[in-house]
């Protein structure tokens, strides 16, 4: 069967079967695209509309971290203790998760589009929460809304980025939304370093509320961008699918739209559901690679490196604490060249050869910063219960200024395989009915083990010392049997493809498994 518009395009004709009603808001749609009427310009558009969710992502990471170190936000909050700093930082994080798992709910009703734009202005109601709070009970409440909506978000927009991508342009695709992801949290590091010196609670409220630009951005593109077609075809839109694929692409189109719409039959007659989730079969498979990758992401060590690196800088090295943090953003600036540079091999190298080698670096990287902390420990055992590690105080500063060094390679090591791969893995393995259900399990699980090593940071390195970065060297090393024994290779295959692939390598190790496109 195959469709072509007539008429006034309120109407397309099956060539076959005679004509065929579009659904309403078809023809509103269309109007839409015309926007952006080049299949470039429309990726582009996209592109920059997962940008902006993803650096507003990136940003509202950064930004706590950075004010509630200053004189406004500590003196209007009467100085609050450390753990309530604590508390109000990672509250975030849990609000993440459930935002994710909010999506599970609501993800495949509402549409990419829809859940975006939605989730959206629940995170612009928290922005606008923490902005205006009067109290530490209104801003931890604002921080959990905001959290609430970038959990929904950051499950939706790769999802929405990868389906509307050609195949062979899905990890550049969302290379492309972690590189703007870092390029938020290098911001939050200026914004916030440019106000540290104010005693105002501008030095807290404007960073803040600074935040509702990326808001404007998002809810002014989202809306007049194309939907999902897999997920149009999947709520039996066939002819929006088609005319989305046409917008979406400068080739003949219909190959594609039948590969997918029969992909998407395959999926209704084997009625991906949650029973399914659990049988161990080839769903629970699918679903559980996505997961791992996200875990593993946050057991490499990123935010024990990146929530610390300021203290390390100024009580291992020995650097002023202004320095300290024109080094810490200077390393976050290289950290997002690097992320862009991965665009080079993300689709050239692919992904399996990326984890396991850039885990083996990272690997390295940790050993390396405990060999560092180990040998400039302070030999009389003092109490070091409110230092970040227990470099000695002395005028050696050879063992911070190579912690330092190994610190810069795993930033470098990370940004090249880990920081985008565990965001566009879940997109891709899963199936067309389960890849709301599987983004979301896996950014959950991101978000939860996020909050998890945030908040038994402090005590690993109280009680252990340079044993902890012992054990995310061992971690990260770990990553690299496990990515060869289960991880499919996904470079070069389209999703239909890549469900084609299931069905032919049901086993699980796939060591020895065909992986060339």
């Amino acid at each position: 069967m195959s469709y072509r518009l007539v008429g006034d395009h309120d109407t397309v004709e099956d060539i076959k079967d005679g004509p065929e009603t579009i659904p309403p808001g078809f023809a509103r749609e269309k109007a839409r695209h015309r926007y952006f009427s080049h299949p470039h310009s429309l990726h582009t558009a996209i592109s920059v509309a997962a940008g902006a969710i993803m650096c507003l992502f990136g940003y509202e990471q950064g930004v706590f971290g950075g004010i509630i170190v200053g004189r406004g936000f500590l003196d209007y909050f009467e100085r609050p203790s450390a753990a309530m700093q604590g508390f109000v930082t990672s509250v975030y994080d849990l609000g993440c998760f459930a935002g994710a798992l909010l999506t599970l709910l609501v993800g495949e009703r509402l549409g990419r589009k829809r859940v975006l734009v939605v989730f959206t202005v629940i995170m612009a109601v928290g922005i606008v929460m923490q902005t205006a709070a009067r109290s530490m009970g209104q801003l931890v409440w604002g921080r959990f809304v905001a959290g609430l909506g970038n959990g929904g978000n950051s499950a939706t927009a790769p999802v929405w980025h990868v389906e509307t991508s050609h195949h062979s342009a899905k990890g550049k695709a969302i290379v492309k939304e972690m590189t703007v992801n870092v390029l938020g949290f290098v911001i939050s590091n200026v914004v916030t370093l440019l106000l540290s010196g104010n005693g105002t609670t501008a030095q807290w409220r404007f960073p803040l509320g600074i935040q509702l630009v990326f808001v404007l951005v998002i809810l002014c593109l989202v809306p007049v961008l194309p939907e999902s077609p897999r997920w149009l075809l999947a709520r039996g839109r066939d002819a929006e699918a088609r005319e989305v694929l046409a917008r979406l692409s400068e080739d003949d189109v219909e190959a594609e739209f039948v590969e997918i719409r029969d992909a998407v039959r395959l999926e209704r007659a084997a009625r991906a559901s949650w029973k399914r989730v659990f049988d161990g079969g080839q769903v629970t498979r699918r679903l559980l690679l996505g997961m791992m990758l996200q875990v593993a992401q946050q057991l490499s060590g990123i935010n024990v490196l990146c929530y610390y690196l300021p203290l390390v800088l100024h009580r291992s090295v020995g650097l002023p604490e202004l320095t300290a943090r024109l080094v810490s953003t200077a390393n976050a600036v290289s950290y997002m060249l690097a992320t862009a540079a991965s665009m080079l091999v993300i689709e050239r190298m692919g992904r399996r050869p990326l984890l396991m080698s850039m885990a083996g670096g990272m690997s390295v990287a940790f050993l390396g910063i405990a060999v560092s902390v180990a040998v400039g420990e302070n030999p009389t055992g003092g109490d070091n219960s409110n230092t970040i590690n227990t470099i000695n105080e002395n005028n050696n500063l050879a063992p911070g200024i190579m912690a330092t060094a190994f610190i810069w390679l795993y930033f470098t090591t990370f940004s090249f395989g880990w920081i985008a791969v565990p965001w566009l893995y879940p997109a891709e393995i899963n199936s067309l009915g389960m890849r709301t259900k599987g983004a979301a399990l896996a950014t959950a699980c991101d978000w939860l083990f996020n909050y998890l090593v945030v908040q038994t940071t402090p005590v690993g390195i109280q009680r252990l010392h340079w044993l902890l970065y012992l054990v995310y060297a061992l971690l990260n090393l770990s990553f690299v049997p496990a990515v060869y024994y289960l991880v499919v290779e996904t470079r070069g295959r389209s999703l239909e493809q890549i469900d084609r692939w299931f069905l032919a390598n049901p086993a699980w190790l796939v060591h020895r498994a065909d992986h060339s496109p």
